[in-house]
């Protein structure tokens, strides 16, 4: 009954006081319309890496995951993104983000977030671009060596191809050719999968943050912020109105 009586109270001090309430809330919104008149549109360009993880632990200098992400916090990465944009480190590093999920690890998702679509899927392709530099300074003897075994043995090959042409091969120069060309396949295999632990394709996609979302929040956070100091000024008034 004390309830039902306080909310008849507050239903009377409001039907007096109508307009205190009613000018507050007006100015309430039109404040938070104007402050937040300025808030644009925000794009996400996002990027993804893919991770072979089960041949990574073979080869000697990988870089792992956590580490690249890392790297992208770092200066060396930073500028190197800044110089492909044609931006600053300081935009970089406002605006670049990267993280790696799955279990075991799957994906390295790059971010990058602009005021334009093109500019933010610039961005994160240009962050991705970025990381697979880092795997590839890292693995780059290992790379080297490999990619020597396989001149290596494609010259071997062609020498043993032509001592065929003047000659009928003998069972342990046939033998000697299928081993090379066995060896050959090993290494290619070893180069693809060192290359492969981080594959990037190029591809991005966006998502946009609309400012006029932005604003009617600011503009509902406001109203309502409004309503409420416009009932404890209404209430306030007829106290003083009930004591004079």
């Amino acid at each position: 009954m004390t309830e039902q009586l306080s909310f008849d109270r507050v239903l009377a001090v409001l039907k007096r006081q109508w307009w205190i309430v009613v000018a507050v809330v007006a100015v309430a919104g039109v404040v938070g319309f104007v402050a937040s008149s300025g808030v644009a549109d925000v794009y996400t360009g996002v990027a993804k890496i893919a991770i072979d993880t089960a041949p990574s632990s073979r080869y000697r200098g990988m870089p792992v995951a956590d580490d690249l992400v890392k790297a992208t916090s770092g200066t060396e990465m930073r500028a190197a993104v800044a110089k492909a944009l044609g931006t600053s480190e300081n935009d970089v590093a406002a605006n670049l983000r990267a993280a790696a999920s799955g279990n075991p690890l799957t994906t390295i998702r790059v971010t990058y977030t602009a005021a334009t679509k093109d500019a933010a899927e610039a961005g994160a392709r240009a962050g991705a671009k970025a990381i697979i530099d880092v795997v590839d300074v890292s693995m780059a003897k290992e790379i080297a060596i490999r990619e020597g075994q396989i001149a290596a043995s494609k010259k071997a090959l062609a020498t043993f191809d032509e001592v065929v042409k003047s000659e009928p091969p003998s069972s342990q120069t046939a033998y000697q050719r299928w081993a090379v060309e066995t060896q050959l396949l090993d290494y290619e295999s070893a180069l693809e999968g060192i290359i492969g632990v981080y594959t990037y394709d190029g591809t991005t996609t966006s998502s946009v943050s609309l400012g006029s979302e932005a604003r009617n929040k600011n503009v509902l956070g406001a109203l309502v912020v409004g309503l409420a100091l416009g009932i404890l000024l209404a209430g306030a008034r007829e106290a003083m109105r009930a004591r004079s």
